[in-house]
């Protein structure tokens, strides 16, 4: 178990962080997984944070008159990329505060997994000699996370409801996923579907009810089987290029796909996507089966049911 030193003192007990909420601070809250979310929806987030701002400043062994800023960042795991959604410094003087945060991220700066980390720390520099004293502007003081899953793997997609008896597929089976050649620089929309199985009960079901449990976990299995099937397809084709390529026109390639997926799932924190697919490549050939349940946990498969 690994335990964070900080360099100087921090609050304890002095700030009760509210729960995200969506839209606004009486809205719904944020459940760990927003199925209905695509790059075209911005994400609007609020919550309260309650601050004992003596407090704060008496366990860090900070001046009455620091100046103290409250700042929210947020990044996808499909870039890394930090944004500043929300920032606002705190009432000088002032025994206590109330903050409403509030920030919306555009939907085209997301994808993956989403963490969202709210900050109380120094807005300027401190001139202090007193020692384990936080004296640098950007010093954290106090900070919370958390991490919302915004899409599966599915939702990248087309999907099409077939009969599958009727188009000469195995009529007992969920779904296929059609990949249109090998050609990994065209473009993706136009080169894959995912057709789904309307003979199929369980199918069928969730296509008429996508936010119940069951249709959640139907497409939670659905989202695996895109990324092992992509991903795997890419990982034995010796033509596949690791490295990045320029997009058709635009519009994400097929391989450019591939790398989002290999990005948002499979790679570890400090690995870029070329070393990562050169690594699974040569972990699959090993072991199938173990390329599989690492698909699995990157994806969070199965996912705990949002209530």
């Amino acid at each position: 178990m690994s335990v964070q030193a900080w360099p100087y003192r921090r609050p304890e007990n002095r700030v009760r962080a509210e729960n995200w909420r969506l839209d606004e601070v009486t809205g719904a809250l944020l459940p760990g997984a927003v199925p209905a979310w695509d790059y075209r929806t911005d994400l609007t987030l609020a919550r309260l944070v309650h601050v004992d701002l003596a407090g704060v400043r008496e366990d860090c062994g900070l001046p009455d008159d620091a100046a103290l800023r409250l700042s929210v960042r947020y990044w996808p795991s499909t870039s890394r990329l930090r944004h500043l959604g929300f920032q606002t410094l705190l009432p000088v003087g002032s025994q206590q505060s109330v903050v409403v945060v509030g920030m919306t991220a555009p939907g085209a700066d997301l994808g993956g997994f989403l963490t969202v980390e709210t900050i109380i720390g120094l807005a300027e520099d401190l001139r202090t000699d007193q020692p384990f004293v936080a004296r640098r502007a950007g010093s954290i003081l106090w900070n919370d996370q958390v991490r919302v899953h915004l899409e599966g793997a599915a939702g990248l997609l087309p999907t099409a409801p077939v009969s599958f008896a009727e188009a000469g597929l195995p009529a007992g089976a969920a779904w296929y996923v059609s990949m249109d050649g090998d050609d990994w620089q065209q473009a993706a929309m136009g080169s894959l579907l995912v057709l789904l199985n309307t003979d199929n009960p369980a199918v069928r079901s969730a296509l008429d009810d996508g936010k119940g449990e069951a249709a959640t976990q139907l497409w939670d299995t659905l989202g695996v089987d895109i990324v092992t099937d992509l991903v795997g397809r890419a990982l034995e084709d010796e033509g596949f290029d690791e490295e990045e390529t320029a997009d058709v026109e635009g519009e994400l390639s097929m391989g450019g796909l591939v790398r989002s997926l290999v990005r948002t799932y499979l790679a570890r924190p400090t690995e870029s996507a070329a070393v990562a697919i050169t690594r699974l490549r040569d972990e699959r050939r090993a072991d199938p089966s173990r390329f599989r349940a690492q698909v699995q946990a990157g994806v969070g498969f199965p996912r705990e049911a949002v209530r």
